[in-house]
């Protein structure tokens, strides 16, 4: 006849289901580092906007100049277009004199639109009433309703 065998467990050697209660002064140092890492995070965030803030009042300084240089140029650009100076250079530069005889041409088309300053850096041209509309009333416009 087979005898059955069956394991003793000792209790003394089996692992515990629950750890070891942690100790007071663990449980305490460990809270002051989350208390510590906590009061940390409001500084970070606070630094961030900081140096955010900086940098936006950077960009807007830089700004600010190129518009003031873009106004200087826009000012050269009309006093070399005078046609005082422009006279006063032709006659001292070129050599240039006034003509004996004056011609008149009747030119019967319409002048181009002109800009002081080349168009790439003129203000955008603002979009017409219908590139405005929301999607819903385009698709409104699409159906064949008066």
């Amino acid at each position: 006849m087979a005898r059955a065998h069956t394991a003793i467990v000792d209790e003394r050697h089996a692992p515990r289901a629950r750890g070891r209660p942690l100790s007071m002064p663990v449980v305490l140092t460990m809270a002051l580092m989350a208390i510590g890492l906590a009061g940390l995070l409001p500084l970070l965030q606070s630094s961030q906007t900081t140096t955010t803030g900086y940098n936006i009042s950077q960009l807007e300084r830089q700004r600010n100049d190129w518009e003031a240089r873009s106004h200087e140029l826009e000012a050269e650009i009309a006093s070399l277009a005078a046609l005082d100076r422009i006279d006063k250079e032709a006659r001292e530069r070129l050599n240039m004199q006034a003509p004996e005889q004056t011609l008149y041409l009747g030119v019967h088309v319409a002048a181009p639109e002109s800009h002081p300053i080349p168009n790439r850096f003129l203000p955008p041209k603002q979009e017409t009433a219908k590139e405005q509309q929301s999607w819903w009333q385009s698709l409104l416009d699409l159906l064949p309703f008066p």
